[in-house]
């Protein structure tokens, strides 16, 4: 008995200095773990980077040619029809020229996506939530137009 306490202290303490030494393992392979990660991160922020570049230079470069171009997309109740006229390169207006299956509520709502595409100057915006489907076949028509611009 004379020793237990100093038996019971060392076992103790080499558990301590076991536990420890796990922890500083786990915790060298997890950074381990985050550093490639943020690697790997980087590596594809370069990318996107590039690829953003990349985009600007060719929206730069393409253009719209000058007019007026009809276009056609698939909305809620049907065809949908859209004039797009292009002035200086750019998108001046869009008239619809019809719409007659679009309920009226949905239609009305959806509208304000034209404005976000003169806004944008591109048909990259986002559908109008309670009109989707409406407003995706606006964005459609436009897109359609705007691609016999660039022929």
């Amino acid at each position: 008995m004379k020793y237990a306490n100093f038996v019971l202290k060392s076992v103790c303490l080499v558990l301590m200095i076991g536990v420890l030494w796990q922890y500083q393992s786990i915790a060298q392979a997890r950074a381990a773990v985050v550093a490639e990660n943020e690697a790997a991160i980087a590596e594809m922020e370069e990318y996107n980077a590039q690829l953003l570049a990349a985009e600007e230079e060719s929206e730069e470069g393409a253009g719209y040619q000058d007019g007026i171009y009809e276009g056609e997309g698939t909305g809620f109740g049907g065809t949908i029809t859209v004039s797009v006229t292009v002035e200086d390169g750019l998108i001046a207006d869009i008239t619809v020229l019809s719409a007659a299956g679009e309920d009226t509520a949905y239609y009305n709502t959806a509208q304000s996506v034209l404005d976000d595409i003169l806004e944008a100057q591109s048909t990259e915006v986002d559908t109008v939530s309670g009109a989707t489907f409406t407003s995706g076949g606006l964005i459609e028509a436009v897109s359609d137009a705007l691609g016999k611009a660039v022929e």
